[in-house]
């Protein structure tokens, strides 16, 4: 900054210089001498710097392995194929008992089904409850919204196997607290998938109460979320949590997709502005979920299976992340996953689980091999240049 003075009452100016650093005593350089970044990238670098900044650490391997076992195809796998996980109880099997209650996890048990997938959210007062939807129109054929603004004790007693179609067997059936379900399955060596259907601080506050007040959770609990800033509030503030991010297209703008008919049953039909803004949610979200999932450093996907390939299976599987799809009920697709994609499943329903073990007494020796196995005998017997 240079001064100068015309006469003792004049006004002082000052004329502004860009500060110079020195590096070296012959070395002066200024910031006009520095190299300027192209617009944008800049902005890349510093991008990228925070991505790895804040990047979650994975949680321990020995946990990861604990709850899903030995990758299937693997050696360890052939070693010990009764370790290889299979299927999964979407919500424990809820088409064949009323979903995400106690009746549902003591058929799973019966059924020798030892892993199954939850919904938990809040009530009004905090408590964790197991509920996949908002409210319980559809479960309980009344006009409740939303828990959200229930207190427990006043949705307690509500009979949610009121629709099923099962409900001749399941009367009276009544919502489950997280940490009644919790112990019933530890006690009986249930794996679990715990999916977090709140957005609050209520439900990541309590999802990490539970695990630090039953720390044998680490090594049979996943915490999964569609939304992964939930999963890195979670993961952030506890590490040893095994995380999981599900996805399917078109998860912000419509309730039901599929391959065959594609999104359906908009959320927002009729405000034509509104869908058309979660609708760009819904790209954004296909183009950087591979990348959140990796920033919460996720040791699992659950991912809608119309859009599950081998070559998707065998991306995460190079990451070192376990893949399994939704929801898995025909039987022909359980064999598909089974026998193609050798990765897991949740399913809605145990009833078409192939019997691996079964044997075919007419055929002793051929029969030892898995039932997959052989359905795929004539296909393997064939080139690739065969018509």
């Amino acid at each position: 900054m240079n001064e100068t003075e015309e006469d003792p009452g004049a006004v002082v100016k000052f004329t502004l210089m860009p500060p110079k650093f020195r590096l070296h005593r012959d070395v002066i350089f200024s910031l006009d001498d520095l190299f300027v970044l192209p617009l944008g990238l800049d902005v890349g670098i510093l991008g990228i710097a925070a991505y790895f900044y804040t990047k979650l650490p994975k949680p321990d391997s020995s946990n990861v392995y604990s709850i899903f076992g030995p990758e299937a195809g693997s050696k360890e796998s052939e070693n010990h194929p009764e370790r290889v996980i299979k299927c999964i109880a979407h919500r424990g099997a809820g088409l064949d008992a009323p979903e995400n209650t106690m009746q549902a996890f003591k058929y799973c048990v019966a059924m020798e089904c030892n892993f199954v997938e939850i919904d938990v959210r809040t009530s009004r007062d905090g408590q964790l409850v197991l509920l996949h939807d908002q409210g319980l129109e559809r479960l309980a054929g009344t006009d409740i919204a939303d828990v959200k603004v229930m207190d427990w004790d006043s949705i307690k007693n509500i009979d949610i196997g009121a629709t099923h179609p099962n409900r001749q067997q399941y009367k009276d059936v009544t919502l489950c607290l997280l940490d009644d379900a919790i112990d019933y399955l530890l006690a009986n060596k249930v794996k679990m998938i715990i999916d977090v259907k709140g957005e609050d601080k209520q439900v990541i506050n309590g999802i990490l109460r539970v695990f630090s007040s039953n720390p044998v959770l680490y090594e049979n609990a996943v915490v999964t979320t569609f939304n992964p800033f939930i999963l890195y509030q979670i993961r952030k503030k506890d590490p040893n949590i095994v995380g999981a991010i599900s996805y399917r297209p078109y998860c912000f703008s419509s309730i039901n997709y599929d391959a065959e008919n594609g999104p359906t049953n908009p959320r927002f039909a009729g405000r034509l502005a509104m869908h058309a803004l979660v609708r760009t949610l819904d790209l954004i979200h296909s183009t950087f979920w591979r990348w959140t999932a990796r920033w919460c450093s996720v040791s699992a996907v659950l991912l809608h299976k119309d859009i599950v390939s081998p070559s998707e299976v065998h991306y995460w599987r190079s990451l070192g992340v376990r893949v399994a799809g939704w929801c898995v009920n025909r039987p022909v697709e359980k064999l598909y996953w089974r026998a193609v994609l050798r990765a897991p499943y949740l399913a809605n329903t145990l009833c078409g689980e192939p019997e691996i073990e079964k044997k075919d007494l007419r055929h002793e020796e051929y029969s030892e091999r898995p039932l997959e196995d052989r359905y795929l005998e004539p296909e393997k017997k064939l080139s690739s240049g065969q018509n």
